[in-house]
């Protein structure tokens, strides 16, 4: 079972590889579009939250399709090629039967997620020579891969091992798994973690400011600045403010001075006029009088 477990784990990377693929030309083609420019910290927030978006999307289509197919296949019963989960029987009258697989005290017809860590058998004895660490088998193929780790893949202590019961089989160079590589996932993450994350190990986005200022061609830019003023600040522009006062009611109020005076001339010359009119005629009425 240990190759159909390593042709079902090559399935998940090359699907998962190819629906990233297909939603990354999506996601290239889209465009993003603003009244005005936005700043960069809106820019970067905006983005940022679109590239989260994206995944979180593209990551609950992935699963929904594979728990669809392992709930299609697990609350049917169907019978799997290897015979893992159900074995034929034939009686002597031809009639022929299925009969579920058990694996340790789990049996196949009451669930599909049975299943142990693998050995590899004495073909003559049929006894259990090693027990590959994190490498499950089960009913179905999928439910054992999900359930299984690469830890032994890290060993090389382990890849020998297992290289010394198939060296009539296998003869190739295998080196252990790069641990250094590891981001978010561990030498013992299930390979459920890995395909609940898209087998992805890291996301490498980066986004182009510049790009996006030089494709707007804004033709003018405005900004505000907030600031709290201090004490000394406070005290040095009243300060300002009032030698700004004082400075000024000297040009203006010697001015203002000067004209009222000359109003005040003005108005006690007329008034003398009027006076010396008024007594003329005044006079003049008398004459005519005494005449």
């Amino acid at each position: 079972m240990g190759t159909f477990i390593f042709q079902a784990l090559s399935a998940f990377c090359q699907l998962s590889n190819q629906i990233i693929s297909n939603r990354l030309i999506q996601l290239n083609s889209s465009q993003y579009v603003t009244a005005s420019v936005a700043p960069l910290q809106v820019f970067q927030s905006q983005t940022q939250a679109f590239i989260s978006q994206f995944i979180s999307s593209i990551t609950n289509d992935f699963l929904l399709s594979i728990s669809t197919i392992r709930n299609t296949t697990q609350s049917n019963n169907l019978l799997t090629g290897q015979l893992t989960n159900y074995y034929l029987v034939r009686q002597s009258n031809n009639y022929v039967y299925s009969s579920s697989s058990s694996y340790g005290n789990c049996s196949c017809a009451t669930s599909a997620i049975c299943g142990y860590e693998s050995p590899i058998y004495d073909l003559k004895t049929s006894n259990a020579l090693f027990i590959v660490p994190g490498i499950y088998t089960g009913c179905y193929i999928i439910e054992a891969l999900l359930q299984s780790n690469l830890q032994c893949f890290y060993n090389q202590t382990c890849i020998n091992k297992i290289q010394s019961y198939f060296t009539k089989y296998l003869s190739m160079n295998l080196t252990t798994l790069d641990v250094s590589l590891l981001v978010q996932f561990h030498m013992n993450s299930k390979i459920q973690e890995l395909v609940d994350n898209l087998m992805v190990e890291e996301w490498n986005n980066s986004t182009g400011y510049d790009g996006y200022y030089r494709e707007c061609q804004p033709s003018k830019c405005s900004y505000t600045y907030q600031t709290k003023n201090d004490v000394i600040y406070i005290i040095t522009t009243v300060i300002g403010l009032v030698g700004g006062l004082i400075t000024v009611l000297k040009l203006i109020v010697p001015r203002l001075i000067e004209l009222m005076r000359r109003k005040r001339e003005e108005t006690r010359s007329e008034n003398g006029k009027t006076k010396f009119k008024n007594k003329g005629r005044f006079i003049m009425q008398v004459s005519t009088f005494t005449w």
